[in-house]
């Protein structure tokens, strides 16, 4: 639990995680860990025990901005990170020191910039160990197991018309104005991409940034403008993104529209027959004694661009209250924590159970 404290105690939001870094190093060598370094990316890693098994813990150390207290009170932790995803961090941290000889070869690693860039999970990728399994800590509660994540792209959108006088708006075309008929058609083809009531199978937009004007009685003649694309599962963001710029292309004669797309991240979906799945449904009915709940999430994570990347099997797990994340009310119960620590451990322990033995 103090470990967990301490953590939270730390204010690390993305691109200030290097006080979270040096704690968690000092921690992973008093936990036996071995090789324990921070790399070129800020990330904190170690590892641990022996076998022909790799393993990757994940879990990520910044969180959004906003200092929050950390307050323990009726049997729950609140504190900015204790849902989203410093609870899920230290669990794998923990549970990976007392499944140091279980016979699996353990990393774990605390990452930098998931809420931003990426940069810490790409240095893990560029790394050049190859894992056969990888678990990513992020809240869902201690019997539920995310299988799944949606892609997720940015689409930086420039709109550009001749603008003019705001007394005369019949004279002029607004870039702003165009931004909002372009958004008109994209919701269209949103909607054409709906599946009725299963949000993880369909596609979403989402305008986070716009920007228009220079002056208060100038018509624009230039808005930017960011839309946060969602991809399910079978929609390949090569795909969308040439739909979506098809859609932009619509417009009339004087308007012009541009729309770049950012790296993208291709949604994933575990194989729920695979074997890290199957270790953690006996794992929660073993140390729970209840039925393990398959979760597919509407979000994008880490385990995304590492499960394509490494062709590793993968699934996130973690306790906290994923409702919670990113509030002020951000929290974790503690029971929650500590059950989730003891399906980590019996997870490990039935991966290594359900792995090829040598020679076989």
């Amino acid at each position: 639990m103090k470990v967990l404290l301490d953590a939270l105690k730390i204010y690390s939001p993305t691109t200030q995680e290097a006080d979270l870094a040096r704690f968690l190093a000092e921690k992973l060598d008093r936990l036996g860990y071995s090789k324990v370094r921070i790399d070129r990316a800020g990330n904190a890693v170690g590892e641990i025990g022996t076998g022909r098994t790799r393993l990757l813990l994940c879990g990520h150390m910044d969180t959004v901005p906003g200092k929050l207290p950390v307050i323990m009170k009726e049997g729950r932790i609140y504190g900015r990170g204790a849902a989203d995803a410093k609870s899920p961090l230290c669990a794998l941290l923990v549970a990976g020191a007392a499944m140091a000889d279980a016979g699996i070869r353990t990393t774990f690693a605390g990452v930098t910039q998931e809420e931003g860039e990426g940069a810490g999970i790409e240095q893990m990728i560029r790394g050049g160990t190859a894992f056969d399994h990888a678990i990513f800590g992020e809240p869902s509660g201690a019997s539920r197991i995310t299988v799944g994540y949606r892609g997720r792209v940015s689409l930086y959108v420039t709109v550009k018309t001749a603008g003019g006088h705001a007394g005369s708006p019949w004279a002029q075309r607004s870039a702003f104005d165009e931004f909002t008929h372009l958004l008109s058609r994209v919701r269209a083809y949103e909607r054409s991409k709906e599946v009725a009531g299963d949000h993880f199978r369909s596609l979403s937009v989402s305008p986070t940034l716009v920007r228009a004007g220079v002056y208060h009685n100038v018509i624009p003649n230039q808005c930017e403008a960011t839309l946060d694309l969602r991809l399910p599962p079978g929609v390949p963001s090569s795909k969308a993104i040439s739909e979506i710029q098809d859609v932009a292309r619509q417009t009339d004669e004087g308007v012009e529209i541009d729309i770049v797309p950012g790296e993208p991240t291709e949604a994933y979906q575990a194989d729920t027959g695979s074997r890290i799945v199957r270790a953690f449904q006996r794992a929660i009915i073993l140390r729970l004694k209840t039925r393990p709940s398959l979760v597919r999430k509407t979000g994008t994570g880490d385990m995304n661009t590492f499960a394509h990347k490494k062709q590793a099997e993968c699934v996130t797990y973690g306790p906290g209250s994923s409702g919670t994340s990113h509030t002020d009310g951000e929290m974790v119960e503690i029971r929650d924590y500590l059950n989730s620590i003891e399906v980590l451990k019996e997870a490990i322990s039935q991966l290594v159970a359900l792995s090829p033995r040598k020679g076989s």
